[in-house]
């Protein structure tokens, strides 16, 4: 049976073996294009369907995905403005 320093020396050295870790970096920012924009355009229209159809009193349901679309939407307008892809 191992003792306890060749268990550790073995730890340690297949440890070493890996390499060092490395820092995790940041990946790009999305660069959307007019079709990103169609395509939330279309999503934010069927929330508000799925809003004024829905027959349940509570005006609050289903808002969020609505508000999580809207918030999308002028993102991808606001990056298209930037780069002159939208006017």
């Amino acid at each position: 049976m191992a003792t306890r320093k060749q268990l550790k020396a073995a730890i340690l050295a297949r440890r070493a073996a890996k390499g060092p870790r490395k820092k995790r970096t940041r990946p790009e920012p999305r660069q959307y294009t007019v079709v990103d924009l169609e395509r939330v355009r279309d999503r934010v229209a069927a929330a508000e369907r799925r809003i004024d159809n829905d027959p349940r009193s509570n005006p609050n349901r289903g808002r969020a995905g609505l508000e999580r679309a809207q918030l999308e939407l002028s993102v991808i307008e606001s990056q298209l403005r930037l780069r002159d892809l939208l006017e």
